[in-house]
């Protein structure tokens, strides 16, 4: 009787050790697999779902996240999408637990590029934000290159008038904050 109470009893223990152990190991392979989920991964489990975003230049947006890119996202935001490059983000608020997929496909080769050359075909009023100084520009974009953006502007004259010339500004990617463009 007594030998039959210390077998159960190392038996309880040796239990108790495995399942400790496999906890153990479960919590540090959770750990190992959040390590290499990348920020576009944690992005495209959000999509559809609510999220708020504060950007680098001091933006400050509430929308649906609608799109991810390999470099850059979309968020609908009162009747307006807003492209934000990845790089510009500061603060992301309302992220769920979800995870997402790796971006791959045609989604992997989405730069911050391709969405701007979606808008400049569409001749999409846009206005762009830039990051330092803090600064507006609003205007159709003309042309999309590797690492710029040229948007044409109208001016206005010193009474505060639409003036009759264009400008065409040119912008690096690196000195954007986001692009607002009017939902068709």
């Amino acid at each position: 009787m007594r030998w039959d109470a210390l077998f159960n009893d190392l038996e309880s223990q040796l239990q108790a050790a495995t399942a400790l152990e496999q906890e153990s190991e479960i919590r540090e392979r959770t750990r190992a697999e959040q390590a290499r989920l990348t920020l576009v991964q944690r992005l495209l489990g959000q999509v559809g779902r609510p999220l708020g975003v504060s950007t680098r230049g001091g933006r400050s947006l509430e929308g649906i996240l609608t799109n991810v890119g390999s470099e850059w996202i979309a968020v609908a935001v009162e009747g307006r999408s807003v492209i934000v490059p990845l790089s510009s983000l500061h603060l992301l608020r309302g992220m769920g637990r979800g995870a997402g997929q790796p971006l791959s496909g045609v989604g992997a080769r989405l730069g911050l590029g391709s969405a701007l050359r979606v808008l400049s075909r569409d001749r999409a009023y846009v206005t762009l934000w830039t990051v330092s100084p803090p600064s507006r520009q609003a205007g159709i974009i003309d042309r999309v290159g590797a690492d710029f953006v040229d948007v044409g502007t109208t001016g206005v004259d010193r009474e505060g008038r639409q003036a009759q010339g264009r400008d065409v500004l040119t912008v690096p990617f690196a000195s954007l904050d986001a692009v607002d463009a009017a939902a068709d």
